[in-house]
């Protein structure tokens, strides 16, 4: 029979892991890089209901477990300038909150980088919630220990040649983590290993027990986005 005139949708996929398409959203087709793998077989076929990551350095996705994936960053700020003997007997205040930190005095003695870093290091308080070390310019960098989006650090100083006058704050960053809504096969006719387009769900209401891939990092990044789990 002849079908009317107009618009037709039809769903291929098994959709077990969403309990319901409510509040399901959907995110950007992308691309899956061929050494993504499925943990069932055929590691080529990533299957619909997998649990991706945008590759670092690259704008192509892989499986969350994978080592090339990006991981959740914490908040960090750098000095503005290296340390030198002027930072010898300041104070450095480090929050998680703006108006809620605790202060580290630095030793007169302290005259460059490597000793104002093992003056914030050995404080016991500090160490328990951040770190601090040289970022790749030269600069003393804090970094709190806990990464994603929700972490939050601001540093200040009683040099403002530090970390200036009003100090410097920073936030984490969430990687990238999605659903795969469709099946990308990563194989080509000739057997070659090949990229391949996958539609993507950013948040949605999904079975847990019929995700693939599902680190606890990437669950909470999920939750984060307003994500409901079933398990």
């Amino acid at each position: 029979m002849t079908k009317l005139p107009g618009i037709y949708t039809q769903e291929y996929e098994d959709r077990r892991y969403v309990v319901t398409k409510e509040g399901l959203v959907r995110g950007q087709d992308v691309v899956v890089d061929y050494r993504a793998s499925s943990p069932l077989t055929p590691a080529h076929r990533i299957l619909p209901g997998t649990v991706i990551v945008r590759e670092a350095g690259s704008g192509r996705y892989t499986d969350a477990e994978n080592a090339r994936g990006e991981r959740n960053q914490p908040a960090s700020v750098s000095s503005q300038a290296p340390a030198d003997a002027a930072w010898g007997g300041t104070m450095v205040t480090v929050s998680l909150a703006e108006g809620f930190g605790f202060t580290i005095p630095l030793a007169a003695g302290v005259n460059d980088n490597a000793t104002a870093i093992d003056a914030l290091n050995q404080s016991p308080a500090f160490a328990t919630l951040f770190l601090a070390d040289e970022d790749p310019n030269g600069l003393v960098r804090v970094r709190t220990r806990a990464a994603g989006a929700q972490a939050y650090l601001h540093v200040r100083s009683s040099l403002d040649a530090a970390f200036g006058a009003q100090g410097i704050a920073g936030h984490g960053v969430d990687a990238n983590y999605r659903v795969t809504d469709g099946k990308a096969e990563l194989r080509d006719l000739a057997g070659a290993r090949i990229h391949a387009l996958a539609p993507t769900l950013m948040a949605g209401h999904f079975d847990e027990r019929e995700l693939l891939r599902l680190t606890p990092e990437a669950r909470v990044v999920l939750a984060r986005r307003g994500s409901v789990f079933r398990s």
